[in-house]
């Protein structure tokens, strides 16, 4: 069935935008035998589709898939993906925490041929968080071998915890609007390297690497913030959501 939204009269089809998620068996401890659960924040798909996309999660195959075969499937049917944040990693001490692959091994394997396949095809591709850190990994760049303190903030995803500079003629700058902007911060891994093909264009006042962008793509951005949990009160993030949906609606009309 089709899915329709009316703007200023006309009648246009909604952008579908899949959501990467957890597993709850990497997670959250759960046994294989039990099945877990394929989850991911609801603040992803609210602020997608208020936005005016139609959002999906995007499940993970079956342990014995061609993780290639399923992954071009879902970018054949999708017209820009969301790369989540990592899910839940308390499971982990601080300073025993694994890589990137080690904590969710399954997700990393089937993620990387869903970035491959979605860059190929030229998607429109937010990474948020676990998400940027895994457009990082997956394109030949770092991750810092130790954690960072000061960035896991004690407050609400809503309230700011930070500032953060943004990189004059970039193209987050034309995005946001603006050189510099308040971000929430829940994160204890930081970006080393930035991979070829990519550009720093935004940090925290102490250096982090917060936001990068592909340099010869449209739209594909990798943010170790969250601008979902603030879409309601800066409109900075909303306008993150806004351009990311128009472009999934220009790629669905080619």
């Amino acid at each position: 069935m089709e899915m329709y939204f009316h703007n200023f009269g006309g009648c246009i089809m909604k952008p579908t935008i899949g959501i990467t998620g957890a597993w709850s068996v990497e997670t959250w401890g759960h046994s294989e035998e039990h099945g877990g659960y394929f989850y991911v924040g609801s603040y992803y798909s609210t602020a997608v589709s208020k936005s005016g996309g139609l959002p999906f999660i995007i499940p993970l195959p079956h342990k014995n898939a061609d993780l290639g075969e399923f992954a071009e499937e879902v970018v054949s049917k999708v017209d820009a993906i969301v790369f989540s944040g990592g899910g839940d990693a308390k499971r982990f001490k601080k300073e025993e925490l694994p890589s990137l692959y080690d904590q969710q091994p399954f997700r990393y394997s089937f993620e990387k041929e869903l970035i491959l396949k979605a860059w190929k095809r030229d998607l429109p591709i937010l990474g948020i968080c676990r998400g940027y850190q895994m457009l990082v990994e997956v394109f030949g760049g770092k991750l810092m071998d130790g954690t960072i303190d000061g960035h896991k903030q004690n407050l609400p995803g809503y309230e700011p915890w930070h500032s953060l500079r943004i990189k004059e003629g970039s193209k987050f700058e034309t995005l946001v609007g603006t050189r510099e902007i308040e971000v929430n911060s829940f994160h204890i891994q930081a970006v080393e390297k930035v991979p070829k093909g990519f550009e720093a264009v935004g940090w925290s006042d102490d250096g982090i690497i917060e936001v990068i962008e592909a340099i010869d793509k449209d739209f594909v951005f990798g943010m170790q913030f969250h601008p979902e949990e603030r879409y309601d009160v800066d409109p900075h993030a909303k306008v993150i959501f806004d351009r990311f949906v128009e472009k999934a609606r220009e790629y669905g009309r080619r």
